[in-house]
């Protein structure tokens, strides 16, 4: 994923997660990992009734002293209730009883650790001044790819399969300056995307089937076992196992799909020098007015993820990546009386709406038409005579070859390829 870190530009997040043995027994880390849970209960419990939310100072006050007392270092407190406070927000907003936490696990920030990807060791400094030493279980290799990237938190868990440690990691990123525009239209059936010159040419037009309905033949299998069984299949393992195993296949199709999606279209994008430009779908799914098909359809369909990986392959190829409001796209005509493919209409709506608020470099708030950094910036343009001629706007589609027939040409030599 990406993130902005603070003080500074974008930058990518990766996570390292890696089985753990403790070194000279694991007592005392056990000991920290339950005392670490019961912290958070408390401070779960004690904030849960209140109905306005507590910042992070205000729990500072409220709980600081007592966890350190409790002999925890002073980011562990910090952590601590950072942790319940995303808890309690996220059970409030699922509409859950008030959470009960059963697993061994803690976050820690880097001033409570010291890793070693030379050795593969981990240092953890826990309650009361004690240290645990931990030998990370992975190839090396694995580790060689985070060489120059800054390591900021960890998360470990204790289960029935022993110690797991996820470390995050964060590398800075510098976007190049976009020659083209990419806009990206996701639906449940294809992902299309449309390549655009900076003046509004189209030169790339490709449309990517997605594997929705095999997905979907899978949910309605596991949907008739349930059916079959009502009352039985919770309990009884084989029919269990029979519906995970359908929805493990869901699973990997989508993660299989969005993968390979992703690096697809970044090195599209790559190799056009492209700005990546998403619609902005984080609150669709707020939309429940729709019917049950559609819904069903909405909960198989990997839009979050298909981003994702997008987003993610963008930026780690050094290319700009923004969102854009998708309200509109698929049926507002760009033009009037353009007629076509409704994924098609949406790209070019998403590239109009990229252009409205960007510049030839990217950056927001300068129009397409504005002078570079080497001209003058008078208003003077042309010869001396077309400079004072009064004309109506013309959208930029108007100065290139006649749209329709343009993305025609594009369709007649195999969209879908």
């Amino acid at each position: 994923m990406s993130c902005p870190v603070r003080g500074e530009g974008p930058a990518l997040v990766e996570t390292l997660r890696v089985r753990a043995l403790p070194e000279g027994g694991s007592d005392d880390l056990l000991e920290f990992l339950r005392l670490y849970r019961d912290a958070v209960q408390t401070v779960v419990d004690r904030t849960w009734g209140t109905s306005d939310r507590l910042s992070i100072k205000t729990l500072h006050k409220l709980f600081y002293k007592d966890l350190v007392s409790t002999g925890f270092r002073a980011h562990h407190a910090k952590e601590i209730y950072v942790y319940a406070k995303s808890v309690v927000k996220s059970a409030k907003g699922n509409g859950d009883r008030r959470p009960t936490l059963r697993r061994l696990t803690a976050r820690l920030d880097r001033y409570d650790y010291r890793l070693d990807l030379d050795d593969m060791t981990l240092t953890l400094k826990l309650h009361r001044g004690r240290e645990a030493r931990l030998r990370l279980i992975a190839p090396k290799e694995r580790a060689e790819k985070f060489r120059g990237w800054e390591n900021y938190e960890l998360a470990i868990k204790y289960d029935r399969d022993g110690l797991w440690v996820t470390v995050y990691f964060r590398r800075g990123v510098k976007p190049a300056e976009p020659r083209t525009v990419m806009s990206v239209d996701l639906n449940f059936d294809n992902i299309t995307l449309a390549v655009f010159t900076l003046n509004g040419k189209l030169i790339r037009l490709k449309r990517l089937r997605t594997p929705l309905r095999k997905a979907l033949t899978h949910r309605i299998w596991a949907e008739r076992i349930q059916r079959r069984y009502p009352r039985s299949w919770r309990f009884t393992k084989g029919v269990r196992r029979a519906v995970e195993r359908h929805g493990e296949r869901i699973k990997n199709i989508s993660w299989d799909y969005t993968h390979k999606a992703g690096d697809l279209i970044a090195e599209l994008a790559l190799r056009y020098r492209s700005a990546v430009v998403l619609e902005d779908l984080n609150g669709l799914r707020e939309d429940k007015k729709r019917g049950r098909d559609f819904n069903k359809r909405l909960a198989l369909w990997f839009y979050r993820r298909a981003q994702f990986c997008v987003e993610y392959e963008a930026k780690e190829r050094g290319l700009q990546v923004a969102k854009v409001d998708p309200r509109g796209t698929s049926s507002r005509c760009p033009r009037c009386g353009l007629e076509g493919d409704r994924d098609v209409i949406a790209t070019i709506n998403i590239y109009r709406r990229y252009v409205s608020v960007h510049s030839r470099c990217g950056a927001p708030g300068v129009a397409l038409s504005a002078p570079k950094p080497d001209e003058s910036p008078s208003g003077v343009r042309g010869n001396r005579d077309e400079a004072m001629t009064v004309r109506q706007h013309e959208p930029v589609w108007e100065l290139n070859p006649p749209l329709p027939k343009l993305i025609y040409g594009f369709l007649e030599r195999s969209l879908i390829d």
